[in-house]
């Protein structure tokens, strides 16, 4: 007859204990491994894929190493104002229209306002609080847009005459140039009062 077995020792279940343990740990560590390494991959193809096969290191700052700034060749843009109190407001839209990805500052780009080949000066201020999210790197085909609100022309053209002005838009050493929809100028509410331009930084569309 065969004796029963004999239960394990308060010692000898305690190394059990520890050993499932063990087992259990690695199994998640090397889950947990697989994961990352997946991520990385898919970061890396991604990267790869906006930046047209070049490197491309993307980060929260107005820097991103790897991706060149856009030049005017690659950027088409264009411009739509309208309003009914007296200011004219809307956005300075850029596509890129080339087959690589390119970065553009974080801060506002200068802008002109021209028509018929003349300046109409405006001083220009910072607009915030414009909505979207910050765009710094334009990938092929995507659009940003600089919203515009222009407000206080007492010059020439009148309020209500009927314009396409150009918006030129300087960042840093790129110049791009937007048509504008036809529109009217801002209303003149006190005559003498310099007119003003709000620019915001390039937000999404």
């Amino acid at each position: 007859m065969l004796a029963p077995p004999r239960p394990p020792s308060p010692d000898e279940l305690e190394a059990l204990i520890k050993e499932a343990r063990a087992r259990q740990l690695r199994r998640r560590l090397l889950g947990a491994a697989g994961v990352a390494i997946a991520a990385a991959f898919g970061l890396s193809a991604y990267a790869i894929t906006i930046g047209g096969g070049s490197r491309a290191t993307l980060s929260g700052g107005a820097a991103h190493a790897g991706i060149p700034a856009c030049r005017g060749s690659q950027l088409w843009a264009t411009a739509a104002l309208n309003g009914a109190t007296g200011t004219m407001d809307g956005f300075a839209t850029l596509k890129n229209t080339s087959a690589t990805a390119c970065s553009l500052p974080a801060t506002p780009p200068r802008v002109s306002v021209f028509w018929r080949g003349k300046q109409l000066p405006a001083r220009q201020k910072r607009l915030r609080g414009a909505g979207g999210a910050p765009v710094h790197v334009l990938a092929p085909g995507h659009v940003t847009a600089v919203h515009l609100d222009w407000s206080e022309w007492c010059g020439e053209p009148s309020a209500g005459a009927l314009i396409r002005p150009t918006f030129r838009l300087r960042f840093g050493g790129l110049l791009v140039s937007a048509r504008a929809q036809e529109m009217t100028p801002p209303r003149c509410d006190v005559p003498g009062t310099e007119s003003t331009l709000l620019v915001s930084r390039p937000v999404t569309a």
